[in-house]
């Protein structure tokens, strides 16, 4: 898989977010924000006495493939942007996508402090990293579990 079939499929999962969403796109290779979409609405559930998320609410993108190399795909969070996302009350919509299908699997909406509490620890990112500090990946089994199939790692 190469970095631009990687950009692709973020450009088509922040798409299909900002259609399920009142979202709207305002990262680019231009854009000075380190985020990739905001809330142009409040998003409320009729679960919640309170809106999940106020309008103008920094929301970052995080998409992975459903299987990758034999094992279960990851999403790469940077650290430095997760706790800026922390910091400012952000979301994060994760997504799970099936390169061989062609589609998004499933996509969810969840608040920074819920990923927060999925990332036990940070990684040093060393020699050939990806323009961040700390990272860690997260395996999107750790949110959507029911997605499992057989085999896996």
């Amino acid at each position: 898989m190469s970095v631009a079939d990687n950009a692709d499929w973020g450009r088509t999962v922040e798409t299909a977010a900002c259609d399920r969403w009142p979202l709207e796109h305002v990262a680019g290779d231009d854009s000075p924000e380190w985020f990739d979409a905001r809330t142009v609405a409040p998003i409320e559930t009729p679960l919640a006495s309170s809106p999940i998320a106020e309008e103008g609410t920094p929301v970052e993108v995080k998409a992975c493939r459903r299987r990758y190399r034999g094992r279960y795909g990851r999403w790469w969070i940077r650290r430095e942007n997760h706790e800026r996302l922390l910091e400012a009350g952000g979301e994060y919509v994760l997504a799970v996508y099936d390169h061989a299908e062609g589609d998004v699997c499933r996509m969810a909406l969840t608040s920074a402090t819920t990923v927060d509490a999925l990332v036990t620890s940070w990684w040093e990112c060393g020699d050939g990293g990806r323009c961040a500090d700390q990272y860690r990946q997260v395996p999107w089994t750790a949110a959507f579990d029911d997605l499992r199939g057989p085999g896996g790692r």
